[in-house]
């Protein structure tokens, strides 16, 4: 049986017109490269593209909801610019090379700021980054200061070139994921969430943190054995994935626990999802040889800024808050102190 893709999992709801930058813009979030540093895989592909196209820049750029953000920039000392951005909002409509041959007499371009005043671009051609699913990411671009024409050979290497970002793009994906659960692993935890706390500098917005642990869940692996434990994880992520909304990131953090990252959202509407997440598990019966299991989790609750300034004092709060609610009976959802950022991190078997 073929299995699904991770990206496809979290955006396959999004099928209507309304709903295509939306499944677009889940999709870009889903391959958790936005924010991230410089890497030389995505280095070698612009150099390449710019010594084949000769010209003297070339990006990877990834369209977000306001901004153009450079996974990689060749003769561009620049990580992000605001968005639309003309050029490669043209690019990600259609599937095939976008090229403007020369910007100031196109008058689609001719007075738009980066062309009638410094850089001064004059050429820009386009491939875009378009994913297994159909999404189109961004472009490979390539820009020049004085008009031109790639040639036939040029523009295929091109081509080339962009389907190789995406192929490094999606072994980045496997390697984020638990294979296990399918759900994002510890690392990727770590890493998306310290992105969304930038992100929430930014914008002065929050990000809430959940963290789950199954009840008694050793309890099935001695008296079931460890498949039948495999069976329940498998479908916990199941159901937290069911809960979750594109913008969330859930993981799980190793063994029984689960974490799931909510950008933008505050105290109120944090506790609400998390009282959704407990009832829908306390709920699920979860098919295990010939019969069913019924489970419990038990939640710990906290948030940047309130309850630290970085993300391990973030998850410090939301574990402390954890061991609470398993030291108070589980089966509940308890909201962290935020004087409980500082401490050590506690164990909650």
């Amino acid at each position: 049986m073929a299995v699904e893709s991770p990206v496809a999992s979290i955006v396959r709801r999004e099928v209507s017109p309304v709903s295509e930058e939306s499944a677009r813009l889940a999709a870009l979030r889903a391959y958790c490269v936005l924010d991230t540093g410089r890497e030389g895989r995505f280095d070698d592909l612009t150099d390449l593209a710019a010594s084949i196209c000769d010209v003297p820049m070339s990006l990877v750029s990834l369209v977000d909801a306001n901004r153009l953000f450079f996974k990689s920039a060749h003769g561009l000392d620049v990580r992000e610019v605001p968005y639309p951005d003309f050029f490669c909002g043209y690019a990600i409509r259609q599937r095939e090379i976008f090229e403007v041959t020369d910007a100031l007499e196109d008058s689609r371009f001719s007075q738009y700021p980066l062309v009638v005043a410094p850089p001064r671009v004059r050429f820009y051609t386009g491939a875009p980054l378009v994913t297994p699913q159909g999404h189109i990411l961004g472009t490979l671009c390539v820009v020049d200061f004085v008009p031109r024409k790639l040639s036939p050979r040029q523009v295929e290497n091109l081509r080339i070139l962009a389907r190789q970002v995406v192929c490094q793009l999606e072994l980045n994906l496997l390697a984020m994921r638990d294979p296990l659960t399918n759900l994002y692993n510890r690392r990727q935890l770590e890493e998306g969430l310290h992105r969304e706390i930038l992100r929430a500098r930014r914008l002065g917005s929050s990000v809430g943190v959940m963290a789950i642990d199954v009840d008694h869940f050793k309890n099935v692996n001695d008296t079931l054995g460890h498949e039948a434990g495999d069976c329940v994880l498998r479908r916990i992520a199941e159901e937290l994935s069911a809960c979750v909304r594109e913008e969330d990131i859930a993981c799980r953090a190793g063994g029984e626990e689960f974490v799931v990252i909510l950008p933008g959202t505050g105290r109120t509407a944090l506790r609400d999802r998390a009282e959704a997440v407990r009832r829908m598990i306390e709920q699920a019966r979860i098919p295990v040889g010939d019969g069913t299991l019924t489970l419990t989790v038990s939640i710990g609750l906290a948030s940047f800024p309130l309850y630290g300034e970085s993300g391990p004092g973030v998850l410090r709060a939301a574990d402390a808050a954890l061991y609470k609610a398993k030291a108070a009976g589980r089966n509940r959802v308890m909201m962290g102190d935020p004087r409980d950022a500082g401490a050590p991190a506690v164990s909650v078997g």
